[in-house]
């Protein structure tokens, strides 16, 4: 079991956007005798998960609507497969500019490569 500054540490947040995750309902830890956040196994694996959702860059709602969706269990497997192949359309959408992008620049520089050696 973790305390959140060893959690937050773990995972690579702070503990203010732990807090903040929390308020938002994306991590939900267990509490103790004192009331005090604890975190275990599970709750590492699902926090890695949602900053690697998060670093995708699915919207924090989206990020709310599968957490949502997740505790509502395995009924909800379909919902929850649609929003990733939505996010994934957006995220190919994005590629696809960029790889334009990348193949402009690198048709300028082969023809600027060409043009320097002609110049020799």
């Amino acid at each position: 079991m973790y305390t959140i500054s060893e959690f937050a540490k773990k995972i690579g947040i702070s503990e203010h956007t732990l807090r903040y995750y929390e308020k938002e309902g994306l991590i939900e830890p267990a509490r103790d005798k004192q009331n005090y956040r604890i975190f275990g196994e599970e709750e590492v694996e699902w926090a890695n998960f949602v900053i690697k959702l998060k670093h995708t860059g699915i919207s924090l709602k989206e990020i709310k609507t599968y957490t949502q969706l997740r505790n509502l269990g395995d009924s909800t497997i379909t919902e929850r497969k649609n929003l990733l192949l939505n996010h994934r359309i957006k995220i190919l959408a994005e590629y696809e500019r960029a790889k334009s992008h990348l193949d402009l620049l690198d048709n300028k520089i082969t023809l600027y490569e060409q043009m320097e050696k002609n110049k020799k």
